[in-house]
């Protein structure tokens, strides 16, 4: 809790730049903000899950480093072209398998945390049902397996097999929501720090040439549903949101796990220069809180999807 309120940290997928987000965590402990509650998915569910079980505390931080230490390119995207190729011919469901992931998350677990309810801080984790399409949370039964939860959120599609766990195809939950701050705003969360290592509300500059406009086409799709979270946010004078993005590393291969240790500090440093001077979301004026101010340019006028 903080001044009463029930405060939820939010994490962003991000892949190998997740030690982005250890940083940012160590920070906001260390100015005695300790979460309630912890929202993750994608990488953030790998977060999310080692601090909640281990505990929101500065003591639970090195555990959470040493995790990502222990992350290499042989564990995580084991094999070379050659078995790639062969999976490829064979029709497998992922480029990599992920037997040494789940056993990564598995040694890294306190031996006496298997399921949610085990767990010392609240924690709910996103994945995608690729059967149904459709967002599913873990964390609301507490006997739910933690390594599933952490195992389906994490998987990346194409590059990983899907998770089958209760007759669904499980995949990445940011699939469907980047950065789900509606699961915390839904259970209660009043205070939320949304760590966001993928696209923010900045414009980006013009792109050119295939690759780089099919990027910029998926970071549009993703981007919005922050969009509708931040907006709820805003539309609700009880919640304080604190969207905190971090750019650093974004150009880091999916399988470059040389830097970690310097994505420790850089996350730690954006967190730190944050919270020197902390800009939560303003909530809407009565008289605007129907319609936010609308870009208007070139005979256009922008257009608000609907929640």
């Amino acid at each position: 809790m903080l001044n009463g309120k029930k405060v939820a940290v939010v994490l962003s997928g991000g892949g190998i730049r997740g030690p982005l987000q250890v940083g940012a965590l160590e920070s906001l402990l260390e100015h005695g903000i300790e979460p309630d509650m912890f929202v993750g998915t994608s990488a953030g569910a790998l977060n999310s899950g080692f601090l909640a079980a281990h505990g929101p505390t500065l003591n639970s931080i090195p555990h959470l480093k040493d995790a990502w230490r222990s992350a290499t390119r042989d564990v995580v995207y084991p094999g070379n072209i050659f078995t790639i190729a062969g999976r490829l011919v064979s029709g497998d469901d992922g480029l990599f398998p992920t037997e040494g992931m789940r056993r990564l998350i598995q040694s890294h677990l306190p031996p006496d945390v298997r399921t949610f309810g085990q767990l010392r801080a609240e924690c709910y984790l996103s994945a995608v049902d690729l059967i149904s399409r459709k967002l599913f949370v873990f964390g609301d039964f507490p006997e739910a397996p933690l390594i599933e939860g952490m195992m389906a959120s994490s998987v990346i599609p194409v590059l990983q097999p899907p998770l089958m766990y209760a007759s669904k195809q499980l995949v990445d939950g940011g699939v469907l929501a980047e950065v789900p701050c509606s699961i915390a705003m839904d259970r209660g969360a009043q205070v939320i720090y949304a760590v966001n290592l993928g696209t923010g509300e900045a414009p980006g500059d013009p792109v050119n040439g295939l690759f780089n406009i099919f990027m910029r086409t998926v970071e549009t799709w993703l981007v919005q549903t922050l969009y509708t979270d931040l907006r709820r946010a805003r539309s609700d004078p009880a919640i304080e949101l604190h969207h905190i993005q971090i750019g650093a590393f974004g150009d880091l291969p999916f399988n470059d796990f040389d830097h970690i240790e310097e994505q420790f500090e850089a996350g730690k440093q954006t967190m730190d220069l944050y919270l020197a001077a902390p800009e939560p979301r303003e909530a809407f004026k009565p008289e605007s809180a129907q319609m936010p101010q609308l870009e208007e340019v070139g005979g256009m006028r922008e257009f608000i999807l609907p929640r």
